[in-house]
């Protein structure tokens, strides 16, 4: 792994916290979306990027053309390596629709019902003064549309309880690994109509 690499990875772990079940949580500034927001100095230069698409270009270098920076963990909030991927943006709202996390202009399906900005700031303030595992659970549960998932953090937080009951809510998972181990940059065929390739 090269210098810049182990630098932002390091700048990263400073400013975010790692929750048990496998996310690194972003504490400081977000978008208006609920991304991880940061402003960096390349060259000399500043500027304001989303951290998890910076965070892939550093480690895994350059994105193909016309990709984004997908979360296998479908938190906006999450800023861990292993959990981003290269995606086209049309197998990344594929996936969204199949788990059915669309919101659009009125609440769908399973996406957190206060929409992705209400979620990270939820989770931001839950865990303002360190890792609080109940006040985690109760920042997820708040706006949780999933049946399982909502009687999973009911009784508080359990990484192996909360992790079973997304992957059980999850109708595309036999399709789409969630959490998945490996990590290495995946080349995308922009045309391609399949599911999103997660690492």
């Amino acid at each position: 792994m090269g210098k810049d690499a182990e630098r932002a990875l390091s700048y990263v772990a400073e400013r975010s916290i790692l929750v048990p079940h496998g996310c690194r949580l972003w504490t400081r500034s977000l978008t208006t979306d609920g991304y991880a927001k940061a402003v960096v100095t390349e060259a000399g230069r500043e500027r304001t990027v989303r951290v998890h698409r910076w965070l892939m270009e550093q480690v895994h270098g350059p994105l193909p053309a016309r990709a984004i920076t997908a979360h296998s963990c479908n938190e906006s909030l999450c800023v861990h390596i292993d959990h981003l991927s290269s995606a086209t943006q049309r197998t990344n709202m594929r996936q969204m629709a199949d788990q059915g996390r669309a919101a659009g202009r009125a609440h769908l399906g399973y996406a957190d019902t206060r929409g992705s900005l209400g979620r990270a700031q939820a989770l931001q303030a839950a865990l303002r003064d360190g890792l609080d595992l109940e006040a985690l659970a109760a920042a997820m549960l708040e706006g949780e549309a999933r049946p399982l998932v909502r009687k999973a953090l009911a009784k508080g937080y359990d990484a192996e309880a909360y992790l079973a009951a997304v992957r059980a809510s999850d109708p595309s998972a036999a399709m789409v690994p969630l959490f998945p181990a490996d990590h290495s940059v995946i080349a995308l065929d922009v045309e391609d109509e399949g599911q999103m390739l997660l690492f």
